[in-house]
C-alpha cells in the first residue's frame, strides 16, 4: 500500500480529496447535492479555471504571472467602456486585445528586460490596477446591454455558458500542450531552460508567448465576471493571482516548471471551488476561507517538493 501511495500519490491525490470534500459537504449541508448548487459551483468556478489554464501554462515555462486579477479589471473596464462607445462585438474585441497586450508586456520585460517574473507581473499588477481605476473614474462602469449580462446566466443544453466557455479552454489548453510544438517547447523550457536553450529552442519568445497566453485567458475571464455583474469593475478579480496560483499547484504543476497537466489543474479549481462553496454554505467567513486556502497551498507544494525530492533520490 506504501508503494502505491508514493507511487502514484501525485496522480490520485486531488481526485480523491476532491471527491472527500464532496461527502464531507454533503454529510454537513443539506443544500450541497442540489442542482441549483453545483450550478453555482459550475458558474463560480468558471472564471477561476481560464485563468488558472492560462497559469498553468506560464507556470509550466517555470514563470509566474501576478497580474491575472489586475488584468481582469482592467480588461473588465476597457471592454464595459468600449462597448457602450461602440457596440457589444468591438468591446469583446478590445477588451481580449488589451489582456493580450498586457500579457505581452509582461513577456518582453522578463525577457528582454530579465527582470524576475515575481516582480515584473507584481510590477504590473500595480500598474493595470491604477490604470483601471484611472479609466472608470474608480466606479464601475454601468448601463451594459441586457443582451451581453444575460449570457452569464444563459444555458446550452442545460449547461450554464461560461462553463462550456471553461471547457472550450481547458481542450484547447491541452490540445496546445499535449500536441502542438510550442507545447513541447514550454515543458522542455520548463525542465531545463539552458538545455532548451542550447537545442534551439527560442526560450524568450516561447515564454513571451506563455504570458501573452495567460492575458488571453484572464481576458476571456473578464468578459465572464463582467457579464456576471452587469457592469465593468475596476477592482474586479483581486483574489484571482492567489486562487489560481493555489489551483495550479493543487493540481500538480510544479513551480518549478516543466511537470504537470492543465487536466490536473481543472481538478485544482474543483477543489477550491468546491471548498469555498461548501464553507459559505457552512456560513464560514470570507477571512477564514483565505486561511484554509493558504493551508491547502502550503501543503500541496510541501507534498510536491516531498515527490520531487523522492524522484531525484531514485
Amino acid at each position: 500500500m506504501k508503494a502505491f501511495v508514493l507511487r502514484y500519490g501525485r496522480q490520485i491525490g486531488l481526485p480523491l480529496a476532491v471527491l472527500g470534500l464532496v461527502v464531507l459537504f454533503a454529510s454537513l449541508s443539506p443544500f450541497f447535492l442540489s442542482v441549483q448548487n453545483f450550478r453555482n459551483i459550475g458558474l463560480q468556478a468558471a472564471a477561476l479555471a481560464v485563468v488558472s489554464f492560462g497559469q498553468s501554462v506560464v507556470i509550466l515555462g517555470a514563470g509566474l504571472d501576478l497580474s491575472v486579477g489586475a488584468i481582469v479589471a482592467m480588461v473588465s473596464v476597457v471592454g464595459a467602456l468600449s462597448m457602450l462607445a461602440f457596440g457589444i462585438p468591438a468591446g469583446l474585441l478590445l477588451g481580449i486585445l488589451a489582456g493580450m497586450a498586457a500579457g505581452l508586456a509582461n513577456g518582453l520585460i522578463v525577457t528582454r528586460l530579465r527582470v524576475f517574473p515575481f516582480i515584473a507581473t507584481l510590477a504590473m499588477m500595480s500598474f493595470l490596477g491604477g490604470l483601471a481605476l484611472n479609466l472608470s473614474g474608480g466606479i464601475p462602469v454601468t448601463g451594459l446591454p441586457m443582451s451581453f449580462t444575460d449570457v452569464a446566466f444563459a444555458t446550452f443544453g442545460g449547461v450554464p455558458i461560461p462553463v462550456l466557455a471553461s471547457v472550450l479552454l481547458l481542450v484547447l489548453t491541452a490540445f496546445i500542450l499535449r500536441y502542438l510544438r510550442i507545447g513541447r517547447n514550454v515543458y522542455a523550457i520548463g525542465g531545463n531552460e539552458e538545455a532548451a536553450r542550447l537545442s534551439g529552442i527560442n526560450v524568450a519568445r516561447v515564454k513571451t508567448i506563455t504570458y501573452v497566453y495567460s492575458g488571453f485567458c484572464s481576458g476571456v475571464a473578464a468578459i465572464i465576471l463582467t457579464a456576471r455583474v452587469a457592469s465593468g469593475q475596476p477592482t474586479l478579480g483581486l483574489s484571482l493571482p492567489l486562487e489560481s496560483v493555489a489551483a495550479v499547484v493543487l493540481g500538480g504543476v510544479s513551480l518549478f516548471g516543466g511537470r504537470g497537466s492543465v487536466l490536473g489543474v481543472a481538478f485544482g479549481v474543483a477543489f477550491v471551488s468546491i471548498l469555498s462553496n461548501g464553507l459559505n454554505l457552512l456560513n464560514v467567513s470570507s477571512y477564514t476561507q483565505m486561511m484554509v486556502i493558504g493551508a491547502a497551498l502550503t501543503g500541496a507544494v510541501a507534498l510536491d517538493q516531498f515527490f520531487v525530492q523522492r524522484g531525484n533520490r531514485r
